[in-house]
């Protein structure tokens, strides 16, 4: 994880600090910022911890207006050692199948306001602490509910007017069915 963030020195004069102290502030993320994110630090993670079978990656943004900065010309630069980037955009109202917004998020941020924080700096640390203190049943039962919502996405032939059904995940883990249990009550046809 890496924070939009950026060592300043304090204009004023406080309790906390005097002034000139380097402090951490926010940086609003434009087009630029998110431009030099991605091709500084997401394409080279990727490259670091990719499996070595297949190269091609594709970046696919939101239609926000700073994710439309990178272009398949910036990638270009970055496409090297057989490694080939392309950037696509999300369709409009396509449906969610983004991991992080079907509860991976809200699973590190219930963990991370469970500690106080008064600064930016203390807002990392809890946030990069509850990110470590992650329980691994949580993140398998928001896989989980990705595989669910293909599966419904699938059923509903790519649409996205359904809603999700409960999937009793911690009862079906008390009784060592959850992975042979995946897909079974979802009702995906073999089409």
């Amino acid at each position: 994880m890496w924070p939009f963030v950026r060592l300043a020195p304090a204009v004023r004069n406080s309790r906390n600090r005097r002034a000139g102290t380097m402090v951490t502030k926010l940086v609003n993320v434009d087009a630029a910022v998110y431009r030099d994110f991605v091709i500084n630090k997401v394409v080279p993670a990727i490259k670091a911890s990719f499996p070595s079978a297949s190269k091609r990656v594709v970046l696919q943004h939101d239609n926000a207006t700073p994710h439309g900065s990178v272009t398949d010309r910036d990638l270009e630069a970055v496409s090297s050692d057989g490694w080939t980037f392309v950037v696509r955009a999300q369709p409009p109202n396509s449906p969610d199948l983004n991991v992080l917004d079907l509860g991976f998020f809200a699973s590190i941020q219930s963990l991370q306001y469970k500690t106080m924080s008064r600064t930016v700096d203390d807002v990392i640390r809890s946030t990069l602490a509850a990110f470590d203190a992650l329980c691994c049943d949580k993140l398998e039962c928001v896989f989980l509910t990705l595989q669910a919502v293909v599966g419904l996405i699938l059923e509903h032939d790519g649409g996205n007017n359904f809603v999700l059904p409960h999937l009793n995940k911690a009862s079906t883990r008390r009784s060592s069915l959850l992975l042979a249990s995946s897909f079974g009550g979802l009702g995906i046809n073999n089409q």
